[in-house]
């Protein structure tokens, strides 16, 4: 009986011991990861969250939510000389991007001893929605001192028309979804310090495909397809289930 326990204590032991190790060796990994992110893109900022689940020593499973500004390249800002406030001429629709997807982040590079830069590629594929608000501004004709708040028409309006923009929140209730889908494809650097926490730059492109162009400048050419660069800073945890 002595020996049962004798045996029993000393499995017990190597168990633990095992698994102080196991959380030291970085080849390990952890079984959960949580993290928020700031983002600069070539069509705005945005912010976003992930949460990952382990599924091989170098692979986790991700899911993903994402908003971000969506702003035309021709975008052109006009700054009245009487020091109102400045508006976009011709924009049509004030555009957001809301995003939902499943991907997975692969390790390319372990940190070494644990310390360093861990190399990872990332890739994300899910539902895009392209969020669409009316802009109305303060337009003004000939001589009449009297402004009346419209929606810009190309057909009736010109630069000479704009007096100023509009509230923010007119044209809330008129907003329209437009649905798609969308991928990415990413570089991840992670640099904490602590072995639990994450902190990384990452670089890398979104392509959203809607079923119809996304109409935010009038005179100008709008389309189905949206390609996106971005750096994000990223910070979050990870932990043993």
């Amino acid at each position: 009986m002595k020996k049962v326990f004798l045996a029993i204590f000393v499995l017990g032991s190597l168990s633990v011991i095992s698994q102080r190790e196991d959380q030291k060796d970085h080849t390990i990994g952890y079984h959960q990861i949580v993290y928020s992110e700031f983002q600069v893109n070539s069509h705005g900022l945005g912010v976003g969250i992930r949460r990952g689940f382990h599924k091989t020593v170098e692979i986790k499973r991700l899911f993903e939510a994402q908003f971000t500004t969506l702003k035309h390249p021709r975008e052109v800002r006009l700054l009245p000389s009487d020091g109102s406030e400045g508006f976009t001429f011709a924009k049509v629709n004030r555009a957001y991007t809301l995003r939902f997807g499943v991907g997975e982040h692969k390790i390319l590079a372990f940190k070494p001893f644990g310390e360093g830069v861990e190399l990872k590629v990332i890739y994300f594929f899910g539902i895009s929605s392209a969020l669409l608000k009316p802009i109305y501004y303060h337009m003004v004709y000939g001589d009449d001192l009297e402004a009346s708040l419209e929606t810009f028409d190309e057909k009736r309006h010109d630069v000479f028309n704009i007096y100023g923009i509009g509230p923010y929140f007119k044209g809330l209730r008129e907003l329209s979804i437009q649905p798609g889908i969308f991928g990415k494809f990413a570089l991840s650097f992670e640099y904490a310090a602590e072995s639990s926490s994450i902190r990384s730059i990452e670089l890398g492109a979104v392509i959203d495909g809607y079923y119809k162009d996304v109409e935010i400048l009038a005179f100008a050419d709008n389309y189905p397809i949206i390609v996106s660069l971005y750096l994000s800073l990223q910070y979050g945890k990870k932990w043993y289930r």
